[in-house]
């Protein structure tokens, strides 16, 4: 009978399985699920267990969003929720960046939903609290009985020096280390299937994986390259050899080496938008020898570099003549500038993108990243990464691969190359430097905009 390893990778709206066989070949299951629920969370993890190759399965890797707490195994507080934002305001302005470095591994960058200032949150809206954990922790206390997590995973938190949270970071938020799941690293064993009900059999090894993002790296193989992860947010970034002290992006730990990246907040939602109003795709040299409209995508407010959630979606420059054609480029160009101009700041250099998620298939985004970026685009055949990310380590850590490089030189393939032709890179950059101008002009009248309704 054929064998496989199964990832599994709990994301913000659905749950997909990638089952690899040891023969490379791929299967998947996606099943969806409506709120942030632990429930309807392990639901859909039955369901899509039930859909897979059960019986080959060897041995199991678990990823999942972070940024999402499990209080007291009932109340979610989603990645998306504002709490702890009051939080982070406290923390970044009473310690220094002296203390970060030497206490989480890190600078602490401006996102409220790492684990101090949201620990910060719990602690003083829950009493009595017994336990936090994030989606992945619980639902390895699902399939093997023990609740166990891992250092990237809690990044922000965690020690990388000494592989354990820090003890000033739990003191400082109020937390007792008791209601935190023990943490290891992402290929150690949590433990065996023991739930029957999962579809698995007993005694199946389950490792521990990690959060999404890095899972997502390591299904790209990504080294010398920069890569950008589309979805929801989509981050854009490189790997480094050092912490990067003075910046506004994230800089962190990430398994030997380091990353310095940016993460939006509406990518998606702007191709959503796109879908829905005009087109997938759009003709780029038609379109930009009309001069159509700049856009602005900050439908769900921005991150990085701007780091205003009232900001909101504009088109500017709409003439009479314009077309949905037109629209439907300007919007795929606006979250490609909104990439650019992440990349700008990270002052960093690499061969080649590496695009994957979903959007990482539509060549009109493809093409303008090549033109803009000016390096060539590759997208991976394995779209699924951070479900691969699982795989490969469930894969080092029961031996099938000796380390994480080489699992990567397997399983990680390029499936297409778009490489830049220079016919469009002094349009765009032009076009990218009036787009850079256009949010400090509205900045004030966003948040003139949002009160005029009492907010969101």
């Amino acid at each position: 009978m054929r064998q496989s390893i199964l990832g599994i990778d709990l994301g913000t709206s659905s749950v997909k399985l990638l089952q690899w066989y040891t023969d490379g070949t791929v299967r998947k299951v996606k099943e969806t699920y409506k709120g942030a629920e632990c429930e309807a969370w392990i639901k859909a993890v039955y369901q899509a267990v039930g859909k897979i190759d059960a019986p080959s399965v060897t041995a199991v890797g678990l990823s999942s969003q972070v940024g999402t707490y499990v209080v007291d195994g009932r109340d979610v507080i989603s990645w998306r929720s504002p709490e702890g934002k009051e939080e982070l305001d406290i923390l970044r302005k009473e310690i220094g960046p002296d203390v970060f470095l030497r206490e989480i591994s890190m600078p602490h960058p401006e996102i409220h939903s790492y684990p101090i200032p949201r620990m910060m949150y719990i602690k003083k809206h829950y009493g009595n609290l017994k336990t936090i954990c994030q989606p992945k922790d619980l639902f390895c206390e699902v399939l093997t009985g023990k609740r166990v997590t891992d250092l990237y995973s809690w990044r922000g938190l965690a020690n990388l020096e000494t592989a354990q949270y820090s003890e000033w970071g739990l003191a400082y938020a109020g937390i007792d280390a008791g209601v935190l799941p023990p943490v290891m690293y992402p290929w150690e064993k949590a433990g065996e299937v023991s739930n029957t009900q999962t579809g698995l059999k007993p005694g199946i090894p389950v490792y521990i994986g990690c959060n999404d993002f890095f899972a997502g790296l390591l299904g790209m193989g990504v080294r010398n390259e920069v890569f950008d992860i589309t979805g929801t947010s989509e981050h854009i970034g490189v790997l480094t050899k050092q912490i990067i002290r003075d910046t506004k992006m994230v800089s962190g730990p990430y398994f030997q080496d380091f990353i310095h990246y940016g993460v939006t907040a509406s990518s998606g939602a702007s191709m959503d938008f796109c879908l829905k109003n005009f087109s997938p795709e759009a003709d780029i040299e038609t379109c930009i020898r009309d001069n159509p409209p700049i856009f602005l995508p900050y439908l769900n407010g921005e991150r990085a570099p701007i780091w205003n959630p009232d900001a909101r979606g504009v088109f500017f420059g709409i003439s009479g003549q314009c077309e949905k054609c037109h629209l439907a480029y300007s919007v795929m160009e606006g979250i490609v500038f909104s990439l650019y101009h992440i990349y700008t700041q990270l002052l960093a250099e690499g061969r080649a993108l590496v695009v994957t998620g979903g959007a990482a298939k539509n060549r009109t985004l493809n093409t303008l990243k090549a033109e803009l970026f000016g390096m060539p685009v590759r997208t991976l055949k394995e779209n699924d990464t951070s479900a691969m990310g699982a795989v490969m380590l469930a894969g080092v850590g029961n031996g099938l691969f000796d380390d994480l490089e080489s699992a990567a030189h397997s399983l990680c393939k390029t499936d297409t190359v778009i490489y830049p032709t220079g016919a469009y890179r002094d349009i765009l950059l032009k076009r990218f430097e009036l787009y850079k101008k256009l949010y400090p002009s509205l900045e004030v009248l966003f948040t003139e905009k949002e009160n005029l309704t009492g907010g969101r």
